[in-house]
């Protein structure tokens, strides 16, 4: 990919050696397998249609998971899942919503299970995933023309996608902005942070309650963490959070998680960082939809609350 001029908040993230920025856990993605392990990545099964098959009950898979409370359950099973979905990915089919699934699982399973330690291995799950999700995008001829021509070109062509897209490009830009945040050491890395943040730019025109607002949960931390003088915009950031709250109700903890970590910490309000994150601890009754996503925003909510005295 050509490199384009680094954002602000690509070289500040750069600097902190952090590559957290979506950390919350995208959980549809991480499916368990149940009698479909067996089938290898070249097969004639794949060859013959199975691939095309498996996109419904992925999905059937996907929304019964959520209702999943055992986070570590889901942990042990994802990686055979994985293993599943990149060798029906990388048959002969190249099923768009079967290349979509992968490039979620893979991201997915890096964003919940692989901390810094494994920062090798998060970059070539976020590349593997960009990679499934750039092999659907190139369908758009425009955007195949443009994928490495100057930002600008770039930016008009991701605008000729329509809502029919949106799934691609979400899924895409997460993937891409992951692996730009593993490669923070890399200043062409970094240099592409603004051909992600197109993409999400897009999911927020054409569909801004997309997934609960997470195109708005993004630019929420994206306006927050940027340096002082340089893209940082509070009320932005703060606008952006409040509509993600409209969007997907008092029971999705997951936002709240994020709000308290990167609008709460970077206004350095401690009050607010504190209380939102009791709030997200408070016992509840979970909706079913919500039960696995919750998990882990309780445990994001415990961790960042033990390290408060060193955020303020």
């Amino acid at each position: 990919m050509p490199s384009d001029q680094a954002t602000p908040v690509a070289i500040y993230l750069a600097g902190r050696g952090r590559y957290d920025i979506l950390s919350p856990m995208n959980s549809r993605a991480l499916l368990l397998v149940l009698a479909l392990g067996a089938a290898g990545p070249g097969c004639a099964l794949v060859r013959s249609g199975v691939g095309r098959a498996m996109a419904p009950m992925a999905e059937d898979l996907a929304a019964s998971l959520q209702q999943q409370s055992d986070v570590e359950l889901v942990r042990e099973g994802a990686p055979a899942y994985l293993l599943l979905l990149d060798g029906l990915a990388d048959s002969g089919s190249r099923q768009p919503r079967i290349l979509l699934a992968a490039a979620e699982a893979n991201t997915s399973y890096a964003m919940a299970f692989l901390d810094q330690a494994d920062r090798e291995r998060a970059k070539a799950f976020h590349a593997r995933a960009r990679d499934y999700g750039l092999d659907v995008l190139r369908r758009n001829r425009k955007f195949r023309a443009a994928e490495r021509a100057p930002l600008m070109d770039f930016e008009a062509a991701v605008r000729t996608f329509r809502r029919r897209d949106v799934p691609a490009l979400f899924t895409t830009g997460t993937a891409w902005i992951n692996w730009i945040l593993a490669s923070s050491d890399s200043v062409e890395a970094l240099a592409q942070l603004g051909r992600a943040v197109a993409l999400m730019q897009r999911v927020l025109e054409l569909e801004p309650d997309y997934r609960k607002g997470s195109a708005h949960l993004f630019f929420g931390l994206y306006y927050a963490v940027q340096p002082l003088g340089a893209g940082r915009d509070m009320e932005k950031a703060q606008g952006h959070f409040q509509r993600v709250f409209e969007l997907a109700g008092p029971d999705y903890l997951i936002a709240k998680v994020t709000y308290a970590e990167y609008y709460a910490r970077y206004a350095f309000d401690r009050a607010l960082f504190e209380s939102t994150l009791r709030e997200v601890l408070a016992p509840r009754e979970d909706p079913a939809e919500y039960r696995l996503m919750n998990a882990v925003a309780r445990l994001r909510a415990q961790a960042l609350l033990d390290r408060v005295e060193e955020f303020f």
